[in-house]
């Protein structure tokens, strides 16, 4: 009797955890930085497929309201899914990388928007904010093996964009930067 090896055997066989469990994706997206409108649709439309991580890297987060009407629109769980994202803000690179690292232990899929935004810091040393660039990637392509990861960059026309994205990119499965953004006219298919 020949030798079976796993491709051989059927799949009811074969352990679960001895099958590649389906990986997840790291995409980055580059924003003009303006379209909010656009990013309330798609935390309302990530909401809705379930939990997940939501690390908002500035200041600017839809309103509660405005999220409630959008779901509205869909569900009338609307306490539920408004629930959805776990929404964390930093409020320095070192606690961005301090929410990646616990993001990692969660196993849930994550958006992050305006990823950068703490690494333009000139308060913090460039040096410190490019090793802590560094580990903030490493933990992001960690999420990434097991769920997606969607970081939105504003597109800056600065020497530290321009140092930092790509960091980001090296780590991506996907980049998209904003002139095939705006081509492809927000669709939110792109998304998880």
């Amino acid at each position: 009797m020949g030798m079976n090896t796993l491709s051989n055997l059927p799949t009811k066989y074969v352990a679960h955890w001895i099958v590649p469990p389906q990986f997840g994706h790291l995409q980055i997206v580059e924003i003009l930085g303006k379209e909010r409108e656009m990013v309330t649709k798609l935390i309302v439309q990530l909401a809705l497929r379930g939990s997940y991580n939501l690390i908002a890297g500035d200041e600017w987060l839809p309103d509660r309201n405005t999220l409630y009407r959008l779901v509205r629109r869909y569900t009338l769980r609307i306490k539920e899914t408004l629930d959805n994202p776990k929404i964390k803000r930093p409020m320095t690179c070192l606690q961005l990388l301090d929410l990646l690292i616990e993001a990692d232990m969660q196993n849930r899929p994550t958006l992050i928007l305006n990823f950068l935004h703490h690494f333009y810091n000139p308060d913090v040393e460039l040096s410190l904010r490019v090793r802590t660039l560094a580990e903030c990637c490493k933990y992001a392509k960690r999420i990434s093996l097991s769920n997606p990861v969607v970081i939105l960059v504003p597109r800056l026309s600065t020497k530290e964009f321009n140092q930092f994205l790509p960091m980001l990119i090296d780590i991506a499965d996907e980049h998209i930067p904003v002139a095939e953004w705006v081509e492809m006219n927000a669709s939110q298919d792109i998304f998880f």
